[in-house]
């Protein structure tokens, strides 16, 4: 899949954007979690991207458990069965490791992690892909954290959250976190 996110994303547009055009800019960022964005926007102005990124990491690792959950099912499972329901950046995160178009056999056994995870946790199985080599990695953590205990399991999944939404901030600002930042 081709990537089309115009790279027009500055601070400086963000804190002058009304209210709604603020949350439809933080939408690229917080996958299908408007009250995220709405957050985020009544909190500008932010001083440059690293202040938001930090803003959204303290906001995300201290949510109320209930809300917690909601982020994380805002989030797809890995290699769905219609991939177009998907963001176009879920899709292009998942397309770097071909799981969009994935064998029967992979596609089997990532349905069969998914409903395992699910069941176990309560909610989809969230890793930040950019920072996967390959399927083997990301299966290899599948299988790891269905087996973490339920409050470990959630801060790591909100962490991997923070990971996304800082990849994903990088990628449409072009100001690259440093590695402290990440």
């Amino acid at each position: 899949m081709r990537d089309t996110t115009p790279n027009k994303f500055s601070i400086e547009a963000l804190n002058r954007a009304s209210a709604g055009q603020a949350v439809a800019i933080l939408d690229r960022i917080v996958e299908r979690s408007v009250w995220l964005a709405q957050r985020a926007a009544a909190a500008r102005p932010f001083a440059n991207v690293a202040d938001l990124a930090d803003w959204l990491e303290a906001e995300v690792r201290n949510l109320p458990h209930d809300e917690a959950i909601q982020l994380l099912c805002a989030h797809p499972e890995l290699s769905p069965p219609d991939p177009a329901a998907m963001t176009q950046a879920s899709q292009l995160e998942q397309g770097r490791l071909q799981l969009l178009e994935a064998d029967t056999a992979l596609s089997t056994q990532l349905a069969d992690l998914n409903r395992q995870y699910q069941r176990t946790h309560g909610y989809p199985f969230v890793i930040a892909l950019h920072a996967q080599s390959s399927i083997n990695s990301v299966i290899a953590e599948f299988n790891k954290r269905l087996e973490a205990a339920p409050d470990e399991e959630l801060a790591r999944s909100l962490g991997e959250v923070v990971s996304v939404m800082r990849a994903r901030l990088t990628k449409i600002s072009g100001v690259a976190l440093t590695e402290a930042d990440l």
